[in-house]
């Protein structure tokens, strides 16, 4: 199977985190500008911010955690050259998990659903890796 088609997803991941970074910024400096937040905050991101400031900053953040695991992954797939469909279900799965993940967060923040979906989209991963693990027989010893 052509390794590129993983891409895809990993490419769908990177949208989100970009998308992530030009709307945090976006609010960071209107709220700068008026005077929602001072300047001194960001010197070590302590003081008193808006909640939807705070959790937009929690949301990207939040990009660079599980989601490291997936690039990861992504990697050693291309670089074993070992990519299948189930690879790719899991893949796309994962990153529609995130994104729905993101969606809640930005919209509601309601705990219950999101802690659901996050839920979800880790055992998708935990599944990934453990398929990956498989296929290169790292369990025989």
């Amino acid at each position: 199977m052509n390794n590129v088609l993983i891409i895809y997803p990993v490419v769908l991941m990177i949208i989100l985190t970009l998308y992530l970074y030009v709307k945090n910024s976006y609010e960071v400096i209107k709220a700068a500008k008026n005077k929602i937040i001072k300047y001194k905050y960001f010197k070590a991101y302590q003081g008193e911010v808006p909640e939807y400031i705070e959790v937009l900053r929690q949301t990207l953040k939040n990009q660079f955690e599980l989601p490291i695991l997936f690039y990861f992954l992504v990697s050693l797939i291309i670089f074993f050259d070992n990519l299948t469909i189930v690879d790719l279900i899991f893949a796309w799965s994962f990153v529609m998990f995130r994104y729905i993940h993101c969606y809640i967060r930005l919209t509601s923040n309601y705990l219950p659903y999101r802690a659901r979906v996050f839920m979800i989209g880790l055992f998708i991963l935990v599944a990934a890796w453990i398929n990956f693990l498989i296929s290169i027989n790292f369990f025989i010893f």
